[in-house]
């Protein structure tokens, strides 16, 4: 997948923009010539980047502006071996995968391989709703490999770990308006200040999204994939004393701009382009399509609105730091698409969704000594969800009344509970051993549902009609461990070797419809080992970091679409792989050749290989290649900054290649073999490359920095399938990257 939708910002959070690790460069460049520290919490306290033995790209606020990262999707311009795929048939859905590792499915009961963190809290309980939007963000951090042993957050793949600004004491703020092509028209704004003087502080952020969208529907000419979007989040700052602080935050999204944009990819052995189904309309895919014109008859509509709040209170007891977070999320939403993506009244859905969360985590730090550190924590979460559809189909071909409509009813209930500890102690002042472990159990309740609703009469989940019913109980825990050790020959060089695993439990497929395809299914278990370095040379003009690693995954789940046999129908099925190896190198640069000038890039090579792999009863290990998983992904930087007399200007090139990669896997039904499963070619993405600039002024009036910058996103407009979603063997559809944007930003900081 690759550029943006600017739809998707499903559960656009509240986040905002960031500096990596490789970007991090000189932010002030016009003044000084060498690179910034890099400051990040991935354990848990605040640390330079360059001590941390951990794979870990940083991005700044101030950075992801100047890059023009608007979402986490953005997020793939500055991080290796990272992919992160925009989902159409998901309102704000995202899958997101690290180093290979993710999940391919955006239903609620799977659980997310890689987590997005929001100041402590997890955000989502599944990949749908993951395109979180970053504004009002002070820093983000990509986590890759296993993480749980130093996060509330239990992660097979990795954590997007955000933090962002805390109210301060003391007036300020900033705004910025944008306007753009395609009738982008966005404002955002943040102020803080004192409500009493060192005691309570207070922040608002506002920030406002919309476009009129890229598509036009042939249809009826109306556009498509608009952006219509409102976040407004307040916080309040509690400093009873120097060693207590209390933040409370509350968050509210709305969220009406379109989704479900999708193009007929139905090919020679799907039935409705040979015309079996729709005997008098065959309808095949145009070979030579136009990406910007959709051609859908039902009408779509998304209104979603979340509400989240957190409580984090801070305490420091003498040498040690406890932390509590409590975090709550009400998510409300209600969708309407045409999913079979031809201007034919087949398939359409009105889905709603109801989801509550609410998590608690108690943490420790505790320095012992010079020497030794120690970690703990405590962590708990129930979710809540309850989804629905109600879809009409050409039922009547199949001998059952017009009008007949589908009714299906999915609900779980997930307890989650973990507990970690973690060290790290200094065998000598070079040499360093870290030790952790946590604890996970994870409990799911699902049940699911479904019929023909043939009288009218009611919506889910009230209708009349459900016939179906599959449900399951079950738990599912694990320990996993973590030990790393690194050295520093000197100042500026560390060099580190670790092990960790990674778990994630088993569960039930939401998108089965029997006793027989809901499971359960069994966890996932990774062994990653990494190798690693981090340093910085000529004066720290340059920064050089590299990390090789190997994961050895068991278990993996993999979510198969194929059709029932006996029934027809289009069915999800869960398959545990029995096992698959990751390999690769990530390496990170940034260098100041000159003043003012930074160079900066990252590179990712990733072989992706399943070991033993059996389905229906054929080992297809040979035949197919875990997806999402590029072997080269590429990115390089240029930024120039300097001044004429008082005014800053400051230019700014990205490019970034990623290899060709495959994001579908299925079984065949071309009647070819000998492997049951392959990778579908029309799910593959061929090689491409996105480029994007940004060229700002900033002029300084008194205490107040304004700021003019014009910028370009995908420039050469690259477009072409992002997705490929197969319904059985009946048709298939397809969704589409977004070409070229640009546009103009006026901002003010004070």
């Amino acid at each position: 997948m690759t550029v943006r939708h600017s739809s998707f910002l499903g559960f656009v959070s509240l986040l905002a923009l960031a500096s990596p690790a490789l970007g991090q460069q000189a932010s002030a460049a016009n003044d000084q010539d060498s690179l910034d520290t890099i400051v990040v919490s991935a354990r848990r306290t605040t640390e330079n980047l360059q001590s941390v033995p951990i794979a870990v790209t940083v991005v700044s606020g101030e950075e992801l502006a100047k890059r023009q990262i608007l979402d986490v999707k953005g997020l793939e311009m500055v991080t290796p071996n990272l992919v992160i795929n925009p989902n159409a048939v998901s309102a704000g859905g995202a899958n997101i995968f690290i180093r290979g590792i993710g999940t391919a499915d955006f239903d609620r009961t799977f659980n997310p391989a890689v987590q997005i963190v929001v100041d402590g809290v997890i955000f989502g309980s599944s990949v749908a709703g993951q395109l979180l939007n970053v504004v009002d963000v002070e820093r983000l951090e990509v986590l890759r490999g296993p993480q749980g042993q130093l996060f509330g957050a239990n992660a097979i793949g990795g954590v997007i770990n955000i933090t962002r600004p805390k109210p301060k004491d003391e007036l300020g703020g900033n705004f910025l308006v944008t306007v753009g092509n395609y009738g982008e028209f966005n404002v955002r704004g943040a102020i803080t200040g004192p409500i009493v003087p060192g005691k309570v502080d207070a922040r608002i952020a506002v920030n406002r999204v919309t476009n009129d969208g890229q598509f036009v529907n042939q249809f009826n000419g109306q556009r498509r994939g608009f952006a219509d979007l409102w976040l407004v989040s307040p916080s309040l700052r509690f400093t009873p004393s120097e060693d207590v602080e209390i933040l409370l935050t509350y968050d509210y999204l709305q969220n009406k701009g379109d989704w479900g944009v999708l193009f007929n990819r139905s090919g020679p052995n799907e039935l409705f382009c040979i015309g079996v189904v729709l005997v008098s309309r065959p309808t095949c895919a145009d070979p030579n399509q136009d990406l910007t014109k959709p051609n859908q008859d039902t009408p779509t509509f998304l209104s979603s609105i979340t509400h989240s709040a957190s409580l984090t209170t801070n305490i420091k007891a003498g040498d040690v730091d406890i932390t509590a977070i409590t975090g709550f999320n009400l998510f409300r939403e209600e969708k309407q698409t045409d999913f079979d993506g031809i201007p034919i009244p087949v398939f359409a859905s009105v889905q709603p969704v109801t989801e509550r969360q609410f998590m608690q985590e108690f943490r420790a730090n505790w320095k012992v000594n010079d020497r030794l550190t120690i970690l703990g924590g405590l962590f708990g979460q129930f979710v809540d969800y309850k989804d629905g559809a109600n879809s009409l189909f050409i039922f009547d071909l199949f001998g059952l009344p017009p009008g007949t409509v589908e009714v299906v009813d999915r609900q779980q209930k997930t307890y989650s509970f973990g507990a970690y500890l973690s060290g790290n102690y200094s065998l000598t002042d070079q040499l360093r051993l870290s030790l952790g472990g946590r604890y996970t159990y994870e409990f799911k309740d699902f049940i699911y549902r479904n019929g023909f609703n043939q009288v009218g009469g009611g919506f889910y989940p009230d209708a009349p009609g459900f016939t179906n019913v599959a449900a399951g109980t079950q738990g599912w825990s694990q320990f996993t461990p973590r030990i790393a050790l690194d050295y520093s020959p000197r100042d500026g060089v560390l060099t580190y070797v670790s092990w960790s695993q990674g778990f994630k439990s088993g569960g039930f497929n939401g998108r089965g419809n029997s006793t027989e395809t809901i499971g359960p299914y069994d966890p996932e278990l990774v062994n990653t080992y990494e190798l690693g370095m981090k340093s910085e040379w000529m004066d720290r003009r340059l920064r050089f970091n590299i990390a090789g690693f190997l994961t050895d995954y068991t278990n993996k789940q993999e979510e198969v679409i194929r059709r029932n046999p006996e029934t027809q129908a289009t069915i999800t099925t869960v398959t545990n792989a029995a096992s698959v190896r990751y390999w690769g190198v990530e390496a990170e640069f940034a260098a100041v050749p000159a003043k003012g000038l930074t160079l900066s890039g990252t590179a990712g090579y990733l072989n992706a290989r399943y070991k033993d792999f059996v389905f229906n009863g054929f080992d297809v290990s040979n035949s197919v290649r875990p997806r999402n998983a590029p072997p080269w992904q590429l990115s390089g930087t240029v930024q120039y900054e300097t001044k004429v007399g008082n005014v800053g200007i400051d230019a700014l090139v990205t490019y970034r290649w990623s290899d060709a990669y495959f994001f579908h896997m299925g079984p065949r039904f071309d009647g070819g073999g000998p492997s049951p499963l392959i990778n579908e070619p029309r799910g593959r993405i061929a090689a491409y490359g996105l480029l994007d600039a940004q060229l700002g002024f900033t002029v300084p009036m008194g205490g107040t920095d304004v700021r003019l910058s014009v910028y370009g996103r995908n420039i050469t407009d690259e477009r072409f399938y992002a997705a490929f979603n197969p319904v059985a063997n009946l048709w298939a559809n397809g969704a589409a990257n977004l070409g070229r944007t640009f546009g103009v930003r006026v901002g003010v900081n004070f």
